[in-house]
């Protein structure tokens, strides 16, 4: 793996440019990336465990709500690619917010009516940079796609959810970083009435890791239990 990481030094030209994704769901989509960094997004790998899923939840909704835009390829998927009405975009960590908005404008999407970006931390209690999932309620048309990738603040969030969770016809896609974690992740949504499913990695990530920070990155997906 050294060998070839040092081959793409070489090889890879370094900066960041825009470029376009070649590959998967987001095929199409322009993102300021940074080769030497940022390549399985470039070719379309990055989360691709995670692709068919996004393409199945994203199916007839209404909402979408990212929780942890970052850069903003999630958000440039549902304002392009999903029927979603409302694009909600949550990124406390200002420093992401100018490459967030210059992706948008690759895309064209900046002045999109359906976008409202917030750098609010969605979390179990409202306040001052706080803001619940139950909160949303009022705002949020169903049925609703959750993406969570928020760094052990997923039970946080849905203990604020009961009424999200009960009334919005809600899907969700949740990034976990430990086992504990996503213990408790599992027990809220069965709680609430929800079937989930722990997407494992794929065998070719032997040969091509993510390199990711942390004991544990895998996702999961929660839909409604059908009655």
């Amino acid at each position: 793996m050294r060998l070839l990481s040092s081959v793409k030094q070489k090889l890879v030209p370094a900066g960041v440019s825009p470029r376009i994704i070649q590959s998967g769901p987001f095929r199409g989509l322009k993102m300021e990336l940074d080769l030497r960094g940022q390549t399985q997004v470039y070719l379309g790998l990055f989360e691709r465990e995670v692709h068919p899923w996004v393409s199945e939840l994203s199916r007839g909704i209404h909402a979408a709500i990212d929780i942890g835009s970052a850069q903003g390829e999630y958000l440039l998927y549902f304002l392009s690619r999903t029927p979603a009405q409302q694009v909600l975009g949550f990124e406390p960590d200002e420093s992401c917010w100018p490459a967030l908005r210059r992706n948008l404008a690759l895309n064209f999407l900046t002045d999109d009516p359906r976008l409202s970006l917030s750098n609010q931390f969605i979390s179990a209690q409202d306040g001052h940079r706080n803001i619940s999932l139950d909160s949303l309620v009022p705002r949020i048309g169903g049925p609703c796609l959750v993406k969570m990738d928020v760094d052990g603040q997923e039970g946080n969030i849905l203990a604020g959810a009961s009424k999200f969770l009960a009334q919005t016809q809600a899907r969700f896609i949740v990034e976990t970083h430990s086992e504990s974690l996503e213990r408790e992740v599992i027990g809220i949504f069965t709680d609430a009435g929800y079937q989930t499913q722990i997407i494992t990695q794929a065998w070719w990530r032997l040969f091509v890791p993510e390199h990711r920070p942390g004991a544990q990155n895998r996702w999961l997906v929660a839909t409604r239990r059908v009655q």
